[in-house]
């Protein structure tokens, strides 16, 4: 294989992945195979299952003659790109020589693999035109549908009332990566995928958390994660497959508002159902970096939530300097707090970032607030976990 072979080789290969898989920057330039052929697809806001029933038999077909192109274009010798003549076997290199076994074996599976192309170039039309016949009543996504219809055989009726929910305003729809997407209309919680739709009503549908996973984002900062979760969808509907959800945990909280039916989230599970949660535990990390205060013993509850006891106090002890090492105006210091410790921690974090701007997330934690009682301004160093202290332990112990 010369250069130019393994270069078009590489080159279609990449070509291949965009097309199966297409990037953002391809989206967005319209080079997608739902956008090239929007014409003929039609608008999934009007005609939600026909629309889906053309997009995966169109998919079907455009990624079944990829590999009867590349054979093509190689059988033309992709002049294109070709700088040499390609050696024969008797041309080549003598340093370099190839068994005749090997010779043998690499022209029977060429020609094999081109026999599997022109197959599938055939097969797959045939197939797109036995789904296509009395009404695309064989194609899956049909198939499917008609398991919900009281009526045998019967997929119109389902048909139209998903399409109607689709138009609905209040309709939940997210794009879990770029060949699938998952919709939850009222009645039903719908995944497309490349090939097929699966579809689920909720009425007779049971959601389970399978399983949460974490990854970091930044190798500097060990808080700035990333967690993803994914759901098991099982419909009780006979002869419905599952299928399984994942979403940015973030996302939970936006579809368990959606779907009528609970998601069951297993005990050994544990995840950030909103950014406000991830935050909480990012500014208790950040707490119990901070000196230790000591205060006397609490007997009371926390005032916000009247659960926990009060388990920090805001006590100042940040430097009153920016990023850039200069010291900031008055207005900006922090100031301190003489207010006795009422808040845990988890409470004093909400509190925290309820008073932050929604597009300043990132830097949430660079952020100033005020005490809930005092106003005092504070910042998330001058935040302490509190401990009682020795002397009021030992005066505890001599009155005992």
């Amino acid at each position: 294989m010369d250069e130019s072979e393994l270069l078009f080789n590489l080159f279609y290969f990449l070509l291949c992945m965009c097309v199966i898989y297409p990037p953002e920057e391809f989206q967005r330039l319209g080079f997608t195979i739902e956008q090239l052929f929007s014409r003929f697809l039609g608008e999934e806001y009007l005609d939600f299952v026909g629309y889906h029933i053309r997009r995966t038999s169109l998919n079907l077909f455009v990624h079944s003659c990829l590999p009867v192109t590349y054979f093509l274009i190689h059988r033309l010798k992709f002049s294109v790109f070709a700088t040499q003549q390609p050696l024969e076997y008797n041309e080549l290199d003598p340093d370099f020589p190839m068994p005749q076994e090997a010779v043998a074996f690499k022209t029977l599976t060429w020609k094999m693999a081109q026999r599997f192309s022109v197959l599938a170039v055939l097969a797959v039309p045939a197939l797109i035109f036995n789904w296509h016949q009395h009404n695309w009543r064989r194609h899956p996504i049909n198939k499917t549908l008609a398991k919900y219809s009281n009526t045998p055989d019967s997929y119109s009726a389902v048909s139209s009332d998903i399409g109607t929910e689709f138009r609905r305003q209040d309709v939940y729809k997210r794009k879990l990566n770029s060949i699938s997407t998952v919709i939850a209309t009222e009645n039903w919680i719908i995944k497309t995928t490349m090939y097929n739709v699966n579809f689920a009503h909720q009425s007779n549908t049971t959601l389970s958390v399978a399983k949460a996973e974490t990854y970091n984002i930044s190798q500097h900062d060990q808080n700035d994660t990333l967690q993803m979760i994914s759901i098991i969808v099982r419909p009780m509907r006979q002869g419905v497959s599952d299928f399984h959800i994942r979403i940015n945990a973030l996302e939970f909280r936006s579809l368990e508002d959606r779907v009528r039916r609970p998601i069951a989230i297993p005990s050994n599970i544990q995840f950030h159902r909103s950014v406000i949660d991830r935050f909480v535990d990012v500014f208790r990390a950040q707490v119990a970096l901070n000196p230790i205060f000591n205060s006397e013993p609490i007997t009371d509850k926390c005032f916000a939530c009247m659960l926990a006891e009060p388990n920090i106090k805001i006590n100042k002890q940040c430097a009153d300097l920016n990023r850039a090492g200069a010291p900031l105006t008055d207005e900006a210091c922090c100031s301190n707090c003489y207010c006795r410790p009422m808040w845990c921690v988890e409470c004093l974090a909400r509190w925290f970032a309820a008073r932050q701007s929604d597009v300043d997330r990132e830097v949430w934690l660079e952020q100033k607030c005020t005490c809930p009682m005092c106003r005092a301004k504070f910042c998330v160093l001058d935040v302490s976990y509190i401990r009682p202290s020795m002397a009021t332990n030992a005066n505890n112990a001599e009155t005992s």
